[in-house]
């Protein structure tokens, strides 16, 4: 019942019914996990936290329970505490994989670009498929986007110019502002090339005078 109010955006009968469920049986984890969801609705997330903490207990290996205690953390500004939830649930399977975006872009607001870099590295990889999550409009998953765009300005700025060059050339079968960044991306690579190999015909002829 409470998720059909849920449905119905009826969240205090829902919370009636969670509630309901769980003083019927205490190991009900989806009762605790719905209970956490509807306070995260209300923006209540130190409460939802409590309920998503419940679940957690039930389901220490469900990495859903992991990632909406993350994402309540990061409402609530904790960053740490986020990551460690991220990381938890990346490390129980996460088949909704959530976690390893979410990982990028926190250890990229830390400043951490290595790891950002890593995750960001393990999303372009597992997400090869279009149909593995929210497409952009170029029929490519949105986080693998991200990740590409991410990674081509790490590794232009690590010069790993050769990885770089991959990375463009996947943002090419995008059709959003992406694409244009990774042809300018290209043209940049392409002329350094040219003006390494005009350097090296003069240095040659240097060395020969």
């Amino acid at each position: 019942m409470g998720h059909e109010f849920m449905e119905m955006k009826n969240t205090p009968a829902a919370i009636d019914a969670y509630r309901t469920a769980v003083s019927i049986n205490q190991r009900d984890y989806r009762a605790w996990y719905g209970l956490g969801q509807t306070y995260e609705l209300l923006n209540l997330h130190f409460y939802a936290l409590y309920y998503y903490r419940r679940a957690m207990a039930l389901r220490p290996e469900d990495a859903r329970m992991w990632c909406a205690m993350a994402q309540c953390y990061e409402a609530m500004d904790k960053k740490a505490e986020a990551l460690k939830c991220y990381e938890k649930a990346h490390r129980c399977g996460d088949r909704e994989r959530v976690a390893l975006p979410r990982l990028a872009r926190l250890h990229a607001e830390r400043g951490d670009r290595a790891r950002a870099a890593a995750c960001h590295e393990q999303v372009a990889a597992q997400h090869s498929a279009p149909s593995a999550g929210l497409l952009s409009s170029g029929g490519i998953p949105t986080d693998v986007v991200e990740a590409l765009r991410f990674l081509m300005q790490f590794y232009r700025e690590e010069g790993r110019l050769d990885d770089c060059e991959v990375c463009a050339a996947r943002l090419l079968d995008t059709a959003g502002p992406e694409k244009d960044e990774a042809k300018a991306v290209l043209r940049d690579l392409r002329a350094e090339d040219g003006a390494f190999a005009g350097l090296g015909v003069f240095q040659t002829r240097l060395g020969a005078d």
